[in-house]
């Protein structure tokens, strides 16, 4: 269930501040990198053309070709928000 809500974070964060990281993904949900990692890797699995890694930064940047697979119809500043909410640091 955790990775689903960590796919659907990557759709919303991407569509919202346009570039995630694995440090983001880490603090927010107190995960390890090897797991933040794993999470990008299923996520460009399912859609190689959603994002792009700028290896100068070390961050994945949003592609110029992006359509949210995980998030659907939800809005993104709301989803972020409700993670917000429950993932309180």
């Amino acid at each position: 269930m955790l990775d689903k809500v960590l796919l659907k974070y990557i759709d919303a964060y991407l569509l919202v501040f346009g570039e995630i990281n694995t440090q983001v993904m880490m603090q927010k949900f107190n995960i390890c990198r090897a797991k933040s990692s794993r999470i990008f890797t299923i996520y460009r699995e399912g859609r190689p053309t959603n994002m792009r890694y700028d290896f100068s930064r070390k961050y994945y940047v949003k592609g110029a070709v992006f359509e949210p697979i995980y998030l659907k119809d939800e809005s993104a500043s709301r989803f972020l928000a409700a993670i917000d909410t429950v993932f309180t640091d």
